[in-house]
């Protein structure tokens, strides 16, 4: 990722430290900024889990970590002081250290441990970057009226008037995309998930609903944000065929919700 270049998304910036509750536009490349935040203590609107722990960095170097109150002062003594790549977020062993401090805060608030250690690459998109794909019938879906085809499930929690767009093959919605209502900037800033149903993959059609969702935040100057697991390559490159170029890395560490009925966040599949 080092010999690409290094695109700034200032409104993905001010999305990530309003639900990080952090100042990264302060932040120092190279360094870790460790902020607590009691939103590490409740789950995030549209999401079922808890994000105990969020760490990122972004490609241009700056990194920052979000912890439940009381966890800073451990959580700063276990990361390291300088970061040089964003791979350094993937290290599992980190991850298994950095429980004790977290679960401690959790458990002091009446929480459960931390159960999954969530890491991810997430890009960014905007107008000029776009690259928009027409392959299948693709519509911008208000309601459940077309159903989804077996294996597929529709983002209800964004009806009516969220941004999600699907292909449509047989009167069924074979592959979907949608902007979480993550309840932060949705009108500058689409948090993307998409989902395909197994037998309509490699079909391209993840490439056309994604585009769908690009094109209508970035028409009045928004940005997108897309995020999946280090290792899912197909995910990777829909993600780069439609023009979002990497952007940071994180790790989450995740606990249950109290009431964790509504759907998880963006798709990690």
């Amino acid at each position: 990722m080092s010999s690409e270049k290094t695109h700034r998304f200032p409104l993905i910036d001010e999305y990530m430290a309003r639900r990080m509750e952090v100042h990264l536009s302060a932040v120092d490349p190279g360094h870790v900024e460790v902020v607590e935040s009691p939103r590490r203590l409740h789950r995030e609107q549209s999401y079922g889990f808890i994000h105990a722990l969020w760490w990122i960095r972004i490609e241009d170097g700056r990194s920052a970590a979000s912890v439940p109150p009381g966890a800073g002062d451990a959580v700063k003594e276990l990361l390291p002081q300088h970061i040089r790549s964003g791979e350094e977020l993937f290290d599992e062993q980190l991850a298994e250290r950095l429980k004790t401090p977290v679960d401690a805060a959790l458990r002091k608030a009446g929480l459960k441990r931390v159960d999954r250690v969530l890491t991810d690459m997430f890009f960014g998109c905007n107008a000029e970057l776009l690259r928009k794909h027409g392959y299948g019938e693709c519509r911008r879906l208000t309601d459940e009226s077309v159903p989804p085809a077996q294996g597929l499930s529709l983002p209800v929690h964004c009806f009516p008037d969220g941004n999600v767009h699907g292909v449509v093959v047989d009167g069924e919605v074979v592959s979907i995309a949608f902007a979480h209502h993550g309840g932060c900037m949705e009108d500058q800033v689409a948090d993307l998930g998409v989902s395909t149903a197994p037998p309509h993959r490699r079909c391209r059609y993840a490439k056309t609903a994604v585009s769908a969702v690009v094109l209508e935040i970035t028409r009045n100057g928004g940005q997108a944000r897309y995020a999946c697991r280090p290792d899912n390559a197909a995910s990777i490159a829909t993600a780069r065929s439609v023009g979002f170029v990497p952007y940071g890395t994180s790790m989450i560490l995740s606990a249950p919700a109290r009431d964790t009925g509504e759907q998880e966040g963006p798709n990690r599949d």
